[in-house]
């Protein structure tokens, strides 16, 4: 009996070993990720001590240990470069913003948080802002650059969950679309930043202007009271 077990157990297959799948990147992405990181660093090193206009990209690539072609696999161009070096730098200063609204803040007082803090951080280096604000401003690149629409989605996520927030506490009406609104309070900060850029106008003047043209922008341009003199029908001439 014994034996019979034994033939029947040894022409049975064997049960394949578990194989455990490993979730990571895997050595090819790793390698692009680390190359990345270089070419960030070396970039952000040599544009704040050289400046912008003269960092050269093969300083860049030199510099992050790797040969010019394969920097430009990463950036199709300097301006594009520029824009990967600080749109993640840029992300994480508005996320910062967004984490620490005070709860009871209006909306005014929310959107001049989230925007102050990215003005404070474009304060920092008004030389690379220029060049980094033309590149995002005029689009040149024939296909959409994925830095710049990561940073985007994160900042227009972010206020349109301060409008969401609004709408649930009753304060901004139920029909507004969050990510709609979000675009066009940004359109009112950035045209004001680039203002700023341009123009001799000090940091407290451009806040200033820039309170102002939110609350147009959030309070609206009708007068209430008139809003509601237009909802009282008017009674109809006779004729005599």
């Amino acid at each position: 009996m014994a034996e019979k077990l034994a033939k029947r157990a040894s022409k049975q297959p064997a049960k394949k070993a578990r194989v455990e799948v490993t979730t990571g990147p895997g050595r090819r992405e790793r390698n692009k990720l680390e190359k990345r990181d270089r070419i960030i660093a070396a970039a952000k090193e040599l544009f704040g001590s050289k400046g912008f206009a003269d960092t050269t990209t093969q300083e860049i690539a030199e510099k992050a240990d790797i040969g010019t072609g394969t920097l430009f696999l990463y950036a199709k161009s300097k301006e594009e470069l520029l824009v990967m070096v600080f749109s993640g730098d840029m992300l994480e200063q508005a996320q910062n913003a967004f984490k620490h609204l005070p709860a009871s803040a209006s909306l005014i007082d929310k959107l001049m948080r989230i925007f102050g803090s990215m003005i404070d951080y474009h304060d920092q280096d008004k030389e690379l802002t220029r060049p980094l604000l033309k590149e995002v401003s005029v689009l040149t690149a024939p296909t959409p650059n994925k830095d710049l629409a990561r940073l985007m989605r994160g900042i227009y996520k972010g206020i349109g969950d301060v409008i969401i927030a609004g709408q649930t506490a009753g304060d901004i009406r139920p029909g507004v679309d969050p990510l709609l609104a979000a675009e066009a309070l940004f359109g009112i900060y950035y045209l004001s930043l680039l203002n700023w850029i341009s123009a001799d106008i000090s940091k407290q003047k451009l806040l200033k202007r820039l309170r102002a043209k939110l609350t147009i922008g959030v309070e609206g341009l009708i007068d209430p009271a008139a809003s509601k003199r237009a909802a009282v029908p008017r009674k109809s001439l006779r004729k005599t």
